[in-house]
């Protein structure tokens, strides 16, 4: 993944993992018996969103009334954690990063990209 913003790299990896039969059948096993997840990242420079349903990740920018997790860190932090640059207990021990909602979406969030990256 290049250095770009937060939501160009995730646009990157919902169009790999809609390509990728393993990241499907990962998005179907998380999803599970609900309508779908959102998880919402809030940047220095930009607010946008996941919704993950139907075996598909959309990025959608703006901000969800309601999603499942919400990720408030710099575009910076936020890049460093999902590019696997840093890790997201440091982060969020030195309060570079934080995390409301159901934090462990966050963990499956971290199993598909390390799928479907895995030099990441």
């Amino acid at each position: 993944m290049s250095d770009q913003s937060p939501m160009k790299i995730f646009e990157e990896i919902a169009k790999k993992t809609n390509e990728s039969v393993a990241g499907q059948s990962i998005i179907k096993k998380w999803v599970g018996p609900y309508d779908g997840k959102i998880l919402q990242f809030e940047t220095d420079t930009k607010k946008f969103y996941l919704v993950i349903a139907d075996g598909k990740m959309e990025v959608c920018a703006g901000e969800y009334p309601s999603p499942d997790l919400t990720f408030r860190g710099s575009s910076q932090v936020i890049i460093d954690v999902f590019t696997g640059k840093r890790s997201v207990g440091d982060a969020i021990k030195r309060w570079d990063l934080l995390l409301m909602g159901a934090g462990h979406e966050g963990f499956m969030l971290g199993r598909l990209i390390t799928t479907i990256f895995p030099e990441a």
